[in-house]
């Protein structure tokens, strides 16, 4: 007791010390354990948001909403020393719906009306305009009588096929808007007037609404004024150089390559069976493209990603389950089931049975044909039935083929001609398949299906990822740039003789094609540009050429009465804001003049702008575009490569 006392504090001090190095070992574990967790939701979210921002860029790189369409390097040069002498400019039209029949597509938010004073603007022009009827540029007789200025906005086909939206008008309205602030004020706000009462603008637009609807909004968005459009009668722009039995061999084995390269990556072939159950009323064909383009209807109006039900006779409980999956996939937004083919609302079957009647004239060859076929899937009013996708195809098929006829009735002896001629277009419309005959028996829909699946974002970044890959080996393809100088052999000659004439007769100096991705996929690969960021299309997109001569010529003209020759002009090709001069096949030489320009409304900005001389541009057209088919000209590039014994 003695001893015990005596060192009481002793004791007291290493109690203390024993219960600080609990205390200490205890709250180091704690702050171990904490660290290790925190460390785990740091990786989590860096994961999320690593995801979300490939999608992210999915939306923006293939959608290109109207607020991230910007001015680039439009109209940037030297403006002391040289001279706009005119624009040419090939576009795609913006958004649309989807070209195929998606299962609840009449359901996705496509004719969602976007908040834009822009847009506004112009809808309040286009209803004074047709105050009186219709509106002038769609009044008179033409290709283009009676086509609809607006896209349409009817309960029934919310989503329709292949029609431009309200987004898709705004986005070309913002490329208008772009087109008048980078030129009106070099070119003369006058000189971009396109309503054909003054010859210095010529508009172009393939015979589809959605192209139509875009020159109407790229041109008001410019000008502040509707087009006085023509018909060009190929998506390829060709003009009088169409007729070409190669592309037909040419596309059978760019086909045949594409499938070889499905089948040796079958976890993408698997993944594209899984998405078309879900996306399509029918699975007719696997194809990578028509399924990213159905993805893009969904994506682009930032609707959730569908899934596909159970048949209707899941129980309750395993219902409620799928609906908990589809909240988790698609967080608290209304997920877009699959929907029954005979569950079609009879106020659409109305409508499409007027729209039939009101168009289609059942007495005439095609016609008759047209009856013979759609009479079957449109027996009653009073009942429901299914709406096969191949009726649909040919329906619109047989109304594009009737129109034609008629206002070309003059000009051709036998409907046969013009159906052949149409069959050997590409991107027919809303038609996604290539090689499909015009008299093939249909199939049947697809059953209903009964595997429980939902899309979610990393499918969608795992098909597109996939697609970029696919890209950069098509546009390496020597196959497929031979197709694509045929294709745009037109539309370049086309380009290079409106040059020429800005030379020569100082206009016109503003020349507009309306056109598809189509148009310039087969523009770029045509032009050497090897990049597959270039070759993949997005909406509303946009490739320039700007015609140039140097300022101080004038005097020279003036006094040496001179006229101005090809030497004196030089011109460069703006592609979505980019200049791509340098990188074309005819372009890369020490010929092309090259400046440092600043960006007059960012001085933070130093653009390189490089100028190409007219001449390289004009021999290439004249001398060295078939020099690849070891030919000099259009038709024995055809006719021999055309050739079912020649081997590619």
């Amino acid at each position: 007791m003695k001893f015990s006392f005596q060192h009481r504090a002793f004791y007291c001090y290493l109690c203390m010390t024993v219960w600080i190095f609990i205390l200490i070992s205890v709250v180091y574990k704690y702050i171990s354990i904490g660290e290790e967790t925190g460390a785990l939701k740091v990786t989590q979210n860096e994961y999320i948001s690593k995801s979300d921002a490939k999608f992210k860029r999915i939306f923006l790189k293939s959608c290109n909403p109207p607020d991230s369409i910007v001015r680039g390097s439009e109209a940037l040069v030297d403006s002391d020393t040289w001279l706009l002498q005119g624009i040419l400019v090939v576009t795609r039209h913006g958004d649309r719906g989807p070209l195929t029949h998606l299962k609840g597509g009449h359901k996705l938010p496509c004719d969602t009306e976007p908040v834009s004073a822009l847009l506004k603007s112009y809808e309040e022009f286009v209803v004074n305009a047709s105050a009186s009827g219709r509106a002038w540029w769609v009044s008179g007789p033409g290709p283009f009588h009676n086509f609809p200025s607006l896209p349409p906005r009817a309960a029934a086909t919310r989503c329709a096929l292949g029609q431009l939206t309200p987004s898709g008008l705004l986005q070309m309205l913002t490329v208008g808007n772009i087109l008048r602030e980078a030129y009106s004020a070099k070119l003369g706000q006058e000189n971009m007037d396109l309503t054909g009462k003054k010859d210095t603008g010529v508009a172009y637009s393939t015979r589809y609404r959605r192209t139509f609807q875009s020159l109407q909004a790229l041109a008001w968005g410019g000008a502040r004024a509707a087009a006085r459009a023509r018909e060009a009668h190929s998506v390829a722009f060709c003009f009088r150089d169409c007729a070409c039995a190669a592309l037909h061999a040419l596309h059978r084995k760019i086909n045949s390559q594409l499938k070889n390269r499905l089948e040796s990556h079958p976890a993408i072939k698997d993944l594209i069976v899984k998405l078309s159950k879900v996306l399509f009323e029918s699975q007719e064909h696997i194809d990578a493209d028509v399924v990213r383009d159905a993805l893009l209807a969904y994506i682009c109006h930032e609707a959730p990603l569908p899934c596909i039900e159970k048949s209707k006779k899941t129980p309750t409980k395993d219902r409620l389950s799928l609906r908990k999956r589809q909240r988790k996939y698609h967080g608290n937004g209304n997920s877009l089931a699959s929907r029954n083919l005979l569950d079609v609302d009879i106020d659409t079957l109305n409508l499409e049975l007027d729209y039939i009647n009101n168009q289609l004239d059942l007495n005439n060859e095609i016609g008759r044909k047209a009856r013979d076929i759609i009479g079957k899937y449109y027996d009653s009013r009073d009942k429901k039935v299914p709406l096969d996708f191949d009726a649909q195809m040919e329906r619109e098929k047989l109304l594009y083929y009737q129109q034609r006829y008629l206002d070309n009735a003059e000009g051709y002896e036998d409907v046969v001609i013009v159906k052949k001629n149409l069959d050997a277009d590409f991107n027919f419309p809303n038609d996604a398949r290539m090689d499909t005959d015009f008299d093939e028996d249909y199939r049947e829909p697809t059953p209903e299906n009964t595997e429980d699946f939902c899309i979610q974002k990393e499918h969608v970044m795992s098909l597109f990822s996939y697609l970029e890959w696919s890209y950069k080996q098509e546009v390496k393809n020597l196959h497929n740039r031979r197709r694509g100088l045929l294709l745009a052999y037109g539309l370049i000659h086309n380009i290079v003789q409106n040059m020429i004439r800005m030379i020569s007769e100082n206009k016109p100096k503003y020349v507009l094609y309306s056109g598809h991705d189509k148009t310039l996929q087969a523009l770029i690969l045509a032009l050497g540009l090897n990049s597959y960021q270039h070759y993949n299309i997005p909406y509303a997109s946009r490739m320039i050429f700007e015609m140039y001569r140097r300022k101080d010529l004038r005097d020279e003209f003036k006094f040496t009465k001179r006229k101005a020759i090809a030497q004196d002009f030089y011109f460069r090709v703006v592609y979505n804001g980019e200049d791509v001069t340098k990188n074309l096949s005819f372009c890369r030489s020490k010929q092309n003049v090259v400046m440092k320009v600043v960006d007059p409304i960012d001085d933070m900005k130093i653009y390189t702008t490089y100028l190409c001389p007219i001449e390289n541009i004009v021999r290439f057209i004249h001398d060295d575009y078939f020099a690849s088919f070891n030919v000099s000209n259009f038709k024995d590039a055809c006719s021999i490569y055309g050739s079912t014994k020649h081997e590619f």
